[in-house]
């Protein structure tokens, strides 16, 4: 990095950005009760973002380009590089903004209780649970991936900021098969940032029931208008509407007009207001911002703009730096309720996806599960799902049991009424 740094200031390069990510890793991929191929990886990857001001039709920019620089390079390589980015940054007319405040911090570690244990070691304790999550011929776990990475990060600018973190992260992948009566399988993913055996033996648990009931669901929902069950990964994804609409991205240019102290969930009426917060995952965002936890929303009224430095800058805002975890503080309906209630549980999809310009969410059901007033489950496959979250966010009802992975902490499920179903007439 010093090399890099000497090179920058030599080539008259003023304002520049240098970060070093050192990752070690332990990869394991496993074919049905078989660790099939062991791998260890140790990366060394560093980056230099490079500013260039100038000035067109009086107007003033701050151009930028990121070159990726490896460690064997020569001086004389990596000059020739800076050359081109100094170069092709000229091109970028981003209006001028000033880089974060000086921040320099001894390296942080990790927050993750398994921070003192080797990779291998938390690698193989997840090992056993994957290569012992099933004892069935008919449903099995017929393959899956194992990540456990370390990372330790180092972002030095030329404002003097020289910050360092470590982070652990623990993700992965598996495929669910069930051979009887039908052949079919569920493809399924996890993502921790911190060594939860019990939270993956329950994640494994869930793909091999729910392959079962894909294997004899028969027929779609019926079309019209129901309510519907969301859990998990796709209330995650579904909450991105707030965290991507309050974003300095998205309001600078007028994507989104929220405002500091606006009812953005607007009247609530038979649901929960939301109480949302940014969660930190690092204890600095890329850009060397120190980071902390903030409240988004607070009984649906907006309390935190936030992004990167240049966003910031424009909207004469606090740069807070970007989130990747999302908290909800909610839950007034047990789980059991939401199912007994009729609604139609929508387990997986083959892409659940939240429109966060319009509010639209839509999605191709994979499984579905519907309880009768009796008590009697019945699985079903086919059929969509869509509706729009600004007419229904004041009648969002959350589940009592909670949830939790490495983007999101909260209630497991959330019951929407009023959904359009495309399915069986």
């Amino acid at each position: 990095m010093d090399k890099i740094i000497s090179l920058l200031e030599k080539a008259g390069v003023s304002a520049w950005r240098v970060t070093r990510k050192r990752t070690e890793a332990v990869e394991l991929y496993f074919i049905k009760k078989k660790l099939d191929l062991p791998r260890y990886k140790d990366l060394d990857e560093i980056s230099a973002e490079i500013f260039r001001d100038f000035e067109k039709d009086g107007v003033k920019y701050r151009g930028s380009t990121t070159i990726f620089l490896e460690p064997s390079l020569s001086e004389e390589e990596i000059g020739r590089k800076i050359k081109d980015a100094w170069y092709a940054a000229s091109f970028v007319k981003n209006r001028w903004y000033d880089l974060p405040k000086k921040t320099v911090s001894e390296t942080v570690p990790s927050g993750a209780s398994c921070r003192e244990l080797p990779l291998a070691k938390i690698a193989d304790s997840l090992a056993d649970v994957v290569l012992h999550a099933d004892s069935d011929d008919t449903a099995f776990i017929n393959s899956a991936e194992l990540f456990v990475r370390r990372a330790k990060v180092r972002i030095v600018d030329s404002a003097g900021t020289d910050v360092s973190c470590i982070r652990d992260m623990i993700r992965g992948e598996f495929v669910a098969q069930c051979t009887a009566p039908e052949d079919v399988e569920q493809f399924r993913q996890f993502a921790y940032d911190d060594l939860d055996p019990q939270a993956l033996k329950e994640k494994l648990e869930e793909g091999i029931r729910d392959v079962r009931l894909r294997a004899r669901a028969k027929g779609a929902p019926a079309a019209g208008s129901c309510s519907i069950i969301l859990t998990g990964e796709n209330l995650r994804e579904l909450l991105n509407f707030y965290s991507a609409r309050s974003g300095s991205a998205m309001i600078y240019p007028g994507y989104s007009t929220w405002k500091i102290g606006e009812n953005v969930q607007g009247e609530v009426t038979t649901g929960e207001k939301l109480r949302l917060s940014l969660v930190t995952a690092l204890p600095f965002s890329t850009e060397g911002i120190p980071m902390k936890e903030r409240p988004l929303l607070q009984d649906g009224v907006l309390r935190t703009i936030h992004g990167n430095a240049r966003f910031a800058h424009y909207l004469g805002i606090e740069p807070t730096g970007g989130y990747e975890k999302l908290r909800l503080d909610a839950g007034t309906m047990s789980y059991e309720d939401m199912k007994r209630s009729g609604a139609l549980e929508a387990v997986s999809f083959s892409d659940f996806q939240m429109d966060v310009m319009d509010g639209h969410f839509a999605g191709e059901l994979r499984l579905a599960l519907q309880t009768d007033g009796s008590g009697n489950l019945t699985a079903l496959t086919g059929g969509s799902v869509n509706g729009n979250l600004i007419p229904l966010q004041g009648k969002l009802v959350f589940s009592k049991e909670r949830y939790k992975d490495s983007s999101y902490e909260g209630p497991l499920a959330v019951l929407i009424p009023d959904v359009m179903i495309a399915g069986s007439d």
